[in-house]
């Protein structure tokens, strides 16, 4: 559904405000990492079931799955680019330069500064704990808090509308903030352009730590 261009005018950070489980989810998945490196298996699974949490899958899917008013606002702006046939040959940039993004940000969404963890490190959790970290082929099969954390990279101006790879024109980004924009630009739907905020930089590490120590 296509809102009218004067309707939810006031531009915000992300779609939704992130829930509180998110920042739970991050903590006991972080614990979980730290008791697979020190060897205590099992509480590293316990951390793991308990950061499975349904309000979080819940959270994505109002997001991601399914487009509303009250979420998406979209709207039509005339000054908006062009969905091209023709685009950036290169649909994603190289991982040294994935990585080099995922670092500016200090692994944090720039959308909803949401924590996010290095795809490589949610899949030493899948192999290591395949009950715990569940995977599966659909969104439903994913552990609901690895799931959102996974780092993805967004376009600013969308590949399809004649984005590049250039580091000004990509940010990490959560999965439901990702994959909730689609295709759309940011005035399409109501969202401030992340740059516009400093990115939160501290020891949070994505998880980096489970690659250097596998």
């Amino acid at each position: 559904m296509i809102m009218s261009g004067d309707n939810f005018l006031e531009l915000r950070r992300s779609f939704l405000k992130p829930i509180p489980q998110i920042s739970l989810a991050a903590e006991l998945i972080s614990k979980a990492a730290d008791c697979f490196l020190i060897g205590d298996l099992d509480l590293a699974q316990d951390y793991l079931k308990k950061a499975d949490i349904t309000e979080i899958g819940e959270f994505t899917r109002s997001i991601a799955s399914c487009i509303s008013v009250e979420v998406h606002r979209v709207r039509v702006v005339e000054s908006a680019p062009p969905y091209l046939t023709e685009r950036v040959t290169k649909r994603m940039p190289s991982k040294s330069l994935e990585n080099q993004i995922y670092n500016r940000d200090g692994w944090r969404c720039r959308f909803c500064d949401s924590k996010v963890i290095s795809k490589t490190a949610r899949k030493i959790l899948n192999e290591n704990f395949p009950d715990a970290a569940r995977w599966g082929s659909k969104n439903i099969q994913k552990h609901y808090g690895l799931a959102l954390m996974e780092s993805t990279l967004d376009h600013i101006t969308p590949h399809s509308r004649g984005g590049d790879n250039e580091p000004n024109n990509l940010v990490t980004a959560c999965g439901p903030c990702q994959f909730g924009r689609g295709g759309w630009v940011l005035d399409e739907v109501g969202l401030l352009n992340p740059f516009l905020f400093e990115p939160i930089v501290d020891d949070w590490d994505g998880l980096t730590r489970l690659i250097k120590n596998h």
